[in-house]
């Protein structure tokens, strides 16, 4: 009698005869998951680029910060990484566009990639210095405010090369001014003399005769005329050349750095006691950023500048339980004092916050205690009490 299960796979014949079915389906399958996988992907990359380009999106405003910071950290390392998240395109005219305006840029990295010499960046430098306008702009003023723009490298020919090029440009918009080589010439003598008569290090300051008579060699080519020297000469010396600020230029303390250090962020009911503009106990909606031990609020999501910054230093944060108003927390000051803060009037003016105590209102009870907790890690756990009695507003 026939063996019910082979000898050689411990298998019934009718489990034999199903094998190939079932090894088929599940190379189906695995084809089916493959092709839901490459799907997922598909829609991944959708959505990012969603995030990337659309303006509104905070993830898109965290890709433009962070970005910013890697070009700030290393211009041509970043330049790959901009294009694939389509904030700017890896071509000399949209960079120098991108770096004319500047937002959140440092002025140094600006000035690194305009003084490079390779052909990308020799473009780059032809395109942004196209950029300003210079038609009818005294030189020096010209000069000034395109240095202001950037911060011109420390090595001499990357200088030269930079005035070179602002020499041709000034020369193309202002053709009665005189030849490019003249207004090259004329912006290097505003670098010179600006160092002559305003580095703490040069004790010999040089008058305008002397300062003359330094360039008469330059004079008798033609390169220069005395007029020229001598509005060189006067401008700059009642007003040195000002090295643009590196703070401002990357954004530290601005919008853009709150961001990138953002513990969390999101929409809350804020209470107004401004019986002017509010009413009384009236509660606005307001963007919400936790950031670097302060918490910040803006009108809109996309605003640039903060409404009001509430410093999170000495300060205490609890539940409250209102009868008619749900999901309340409050911070409060633990000297009895003013909490430290300010807000933006609505005549733009910056005022010293008054309160002793804020209180806000999150939408559940689930983001409640996600933004108390939130704080809580900032400020401390000695500064978190769970429940305050309850608050009749």
């Amino acid at each position: 009698m026939a063996s019910r299960y082979s000898e050689r796979n411990g298998m019934s014949e009718s489990e034999k005869m199903t094998l190939p079915k079932v090894r088929k389906r599940k190379a189906q399958l695995v084809d089916e998951i493959e092709a839901l996988k490459n799907e997922v992907r598909e829609v991944d990359e959708e959505l990012d680029q969603v995030y990337y380009t659309h303006p509104k999106s905070k993830e898109y405003h965290k890709i433009v910060v962070n970005g910013r910071k890697k070009f700030n950290q290393d211009p041509w390392k970043a330049l790959d990484w901009l294009a694939s998240r389509n904030i700017v395109a890896k071509e000399p005219h949209a960079l120098a566009v991108w770096m004319k305006a500047g937002e959140g840029l440092s002025k140094s990295a600006i000035g690194e990639v305009l003084g490079d010499n390779r052909p990308f960046a020799l473009e780059t430098l032809d395109l942004f210095t196209r950029e300003h306008r210079l038609h009818d702009v005294p030189i020096v003023a010209a000069l000034r405010q395109y240095l202001f723009s950037f911060r011109l490298p420390g090595e001499s020919q990357k200088i030269d090369r930079i005035l070179i090029k602002f020499g041709e440009i000034y020369a193309e918009q202002n053709p009665e001014y005189g030849s490019a080589d003249q207004a090259h010439t004329v912006a290097y003598s505003c670098i010179m003399v600006n160092t002559l008569l305003h580095n703490p290090n040069v004790k010999d300051k040089p008058s305008l005769a002397k300062y003359i008579e330094m360039n008469e060699d330059l004079i008798a080519r033609g390169s220069i005329t005395i007029e020229q020297l001598t509005e060189v000469y006067e401008s700059v010396s009642l007003s040195q050349f000002k090295i643009p600020d590196e703070v401002a230029a990357s954004g530290k303390g601005s919008v853009n750095d709150i961001l990138l250090h953002a513990e969390r962020e999101g929409w809350l009911f804020k209470q107004s006691s401004n019986p002017v503009f509010s009413g009384p106990l009236s509660w606005k909606k307001r963007w919400f950023v936790l950031s670097e031990n302060c918490l910040y609020y803006f009108d809109q999501m996309t605003d640039k500048e903060p409404k009001g910054i509430i410093t999170l230093a000495n300060v205490g944060i609890r539940k409250v339980d209102a009868p008619t108003r749900q999901h309340m927390f409050e911070i409060y000051s633990l000297s009895d004092g003013q909490i430290k803060a300010c807000k933006t009037e609505q005549d733009g003016r910056l005022v010293e916050g008054r309160h002793s105590i804020y209180r806000i209102c999150a939408v559940n009870d689930e983001d409640m205690r996600s933004w108390i907790n939130a704080i809580s890690r900032v400020m401390g756990p000695q500064q978190h009490t769970l429940t305050r009695p309850k608050s009749t507003h």
